[in-house]
This record gives C-alpha cells, sequence and structure tokens, in this order.
C-alpha cells in the first residue's frame, strides 16, 4: 500500500536554509532507494517550519531508510538542527479545478 510520509519540523528561522539543504542532500540518497516516489519539500514564509513530503511504495520501504548507512548520517544533519514530527499517511481523497 502507498504511504506518504509528512515530517514537520520546526526551526529557527536563522536555520531554515542550513535545514533545507540538508534535507535536500539526504533527498539525494533517498530517491536512489527501492519504493522511493518522490518528494516535495516546503519552507515556510516566516522561516519557522519545514516540511518534507515523500511519497513510499509501501510502509517497509520507507522503514527500510533506518537500514542504509548514508542516509542515516544524513539524517543525523538534520536532527542536529531540527527534529521532525513524522506523519505516515494514506490517501483518502484527491481534490483538482474544475
Amino acid at each position: 500500500m502507498k504511504v506518504t510520509v509528512i515530517g514537520i519540523f520546526a526551526v529557527a528561522a536563522e536555520q531554515q536554509q542550513d535545514l533545507v539543504e540538508a534535507i535536500n542532500r539526504a533527498g539525494e540518497v533517498v530517491c536512489k532507494l527501492p519504493g522511493f516516489l518522490g518528494s516535495t519539500l516546503y519552507a515556510s514564509v516566516d522561516g519557522t517550519k519545514v516540511v518534507n513530503q515523500s511519497h513510499w511504495s509501501s510502509i517497509e520501504d520507507h522503514a527500510a531508510v533506518l537500514e542504509v548507512p548514508e542516509a542515516m548520517a544524513l539524517a543525523e544533519v538534520m536532527f542536529a538542527i531540527a527534529k521532525p514530527d513524522p506523519i505516515i499517511c494514506v490517501e483518502r481523497g484527491e481534490f483538482s479545478p474544475a
């Protein structure tokens, strides 16, 4: 079952760009992993939040990231700046312009 992982990071405004860069570096590794379908990164205009939305083929594929040393090393860099509040979701609806 396809899952979406939404990671919400509360960050000091002066560190938002550092966090965005760290997540982007991690994304360069994660995008090569089996089951990864894509992600989108958002930065709040007030500088205090970063949201990473990633899509996976299954919850098992997402969990397998924990077994990839390079991904975990990059995650530690991110977590030194801000820790996420992750949510694992399944899609239950979609809306588009009429």
